[in-house]
């Protein structure tokens, strides 16, 4: 039965996807983009205690995660954060426990750039300066050197008084 409308159907309408499911213990997932060449997430702000995840599966070249000293650099930092060698599957998680800026690479693209940033909370640490001690207050730098000249000198002005 036709009500005389003429249906011209251009595209075809799925219900929309489901939203991937977030693992358990994480509350972000950083994965590999579509070209394979850089993470699906680059610049993520996330709050003090969150966890951030790493995961990707099955991938066509292998990636890993390393943390840089700042924004530019290609090599990774000596005793940073490292998900460890590249590899086509990786889990790797952490959670951040204080303000700060993370920054971090794929060593082997880096170059090409395969770079990402997690901003948590104000991005910046706090830094505390130490209150200084006052453990021997009659250790004066100097003064032992300034004590010591001076006895020097009268040695020598008193041993050239008895010659006369």
């Amino acid at each position: 039965m036709s009500n005389g409308v003429i249906h011209v159907i251009d595209k075809v309408l799925m219900p929309p996807a489901d939203e991937p499911a977030i693992p358990e213990g994480c509350d972000y997932v950083i994965g590999i983009d579509d070209t394979g060449l850089a993470y699906d997430n680059i610049d993520l702000a996330i709050e003090v205690g969150q966890t951030v995840c790493w995961i990707w599966e099955g991938e066509s070249m292998a990636h890993n995660v390393a943390e840089i000293s700042e924004e530019g650099d290609t090599a990774r930092m000596i005793g940073g954060d490292y998900s460890g060698e590249s590899m086509e599957t990786v889990d790797y998680r952490l959670t951040f426990t204080e303000d700060e800026t993370f920054h971090y690479i794929c060593e082997p693209h880096a170059t090409m750039g395969m770079v990402g940033k997690v901003t948590v909370g104000t991005g910046v640490q706090e830094v505390t300066t130490p209150e200084p001690t006052y453990e021997d207050e009659n250790n004066t730098p100097g003064f032992t050197a300034l004590v010591l000249g001076v006895a020097a000198i009268s040695a020598v002005v008193l041993s050239g008084r008895r010659r006369w």
